[in-house]
């Protein structure tokens, strides 16, 4: 699903390799706000610089197509629009193939700084030990078919908006999250989650896996799920559940080779999502088994939860070339609504 860029999306099964753990490694992005707005998040063509933003209106279903344009001059953000992570009332929008990150206040979108420098930065985590320092990860080594190397987290000062050290990880990493004072860094390259300590950035460990690591999630318990991908030959998809406390884990195999991707947690810390062989589903954390019956028969380009309302948002990137569509869910998977919004739409944050 999302998140690599777009000509190692569509045009190889290594990419597809990379990006089998993920949203995402695509993660599309975490909901983190409880107002009136949704923010898409529109990847563009890939190298032309036509990413974009969308806002969506929850109430009046209106579209601003290009917050960013709109609230700057008609400037654009740049070539392939990543990712967007919610830090109070900024937004932190990563701009992946263009080497750096916007920062824009909310709900205007107005330009406050420019972050540069960065290396195919991936996704935005801001720290809980230190609100003032966030995380970037970026990848470094390639594009394909030149190899990739071990990747980093570029750790940013908030205040002054400036890469004031990194930290190397595992080679592609994905979203972070932070937890009980651990940043945990999926590696869709090396099959492993990287540990890091929130307070001092020293790495503390890892934790080994059968296949690529892309995308994880921590429910209401403080428990790991760690959504893996496949070989695509004889190794199907996992999805891994981690207690960090106990250091135990369970392995839930998918029933095929081929991978799951967009792993997402309720609000409530209770259900997760993911998208599997051209469905969403859902599961509880308390489950004894991967479902066999979908919640949606739709497969999506990103999959988010609005933690207002629980209603749910899927994307639909087409054919990645022109406008896509957001579309809008009852938590039953019941369509709402939906709406033409920009190229590549691959996931959405909330505000």
């Amino acid at each position: 699903m999302k998140k690599l860029f777009r000509p190692l999306l569509l045009g190889t099964l290594f990419t597809s390799l990379l990006a089998s753990c993920s949203s995402s490694d695509s993660v599309a992005p975490t909901p983190t706000g409880t107002g009136q707005y949704a923010y898409v998040i529109n990847e563009g063509n890939f190298s032309n610089g036509i990413g974009a933003v969308s806002r969506f209106d929850k109430t009046t279903k209106g579209l601003v197509p290009d917050a960013f344009a709109s609230a700057n001059n008609g400037a654009v953000l740049g070539s392939v629009v990543q990712s967007m992570t919610v830090v109070d009332t900024r937004g932190y929008v990563v701009v992946n193939n263009s080497n750096k990150m916007e920062v824009v206040s909310l709900p205007d979108f107005k330009s406050t700084a420019t972050i540069a420098g960065l290396n195919q930065p991936r996704y935005f985590t801001r720290s809980v030990a230190n609100p003032a320092k966030g995380y970037v990860t970026e990848w470094l080594g390639g594009p394909y078919p030149a190899p990739y190397t071990a990747g980093r987290l570029s750790v940013i000062d908030l205040n002054t908006n400036k890469v004031t050290s990194t930290i190397p990880v595992g080679i592609n990493p994905g979203r972070a999250i932070v937890l009980n004072g651990t940043l945990y860094v999926p590696n869709s390259g090396t099959k492993s989650l990287t540990f890091v300590n929130d307070a001092t950035g020293a790495v503390t460990g890892s934790l080994a896996l059968n296949t690529p690591a892309s995308e994880v999630v921590a429910d209401k318990n403080g428990v790991l799920w760690i959504l893996c991908g496949s070989d695509y030959v004889s190794q199907p998809a996992q999805l891994v559940m981690f207690n960090p406390a106990t250091s135990t884990q369970r392995v839930l195999p998918f029933a095929t080779v081929g991978s799951g991707s967009g792993l997402r947690i309720s609000p409530d810390g209770q259900q997760l999502y993911y998208s599997y062989r051209g469905a969403e589903y859902r599961m509880g954390i308390a489950d004894a088994a991967l479902p066999t019956t979908p919640l949606i028969k739709r497969s999506f380009y990103g999959f988010d939860i609005d933690p207002a309302t629980g209603t749910l948002y899927g994307t639909d990137a087409l054919n990645y070339s022109n406008p896509g569509r957001l579309l809008r869910y009852q938590p039953s998977g019941t369509l709402l609504d939906s709406t033409t919004v920009l190229v590549s739409p691959n996931g959405v944050v909330f505000y």
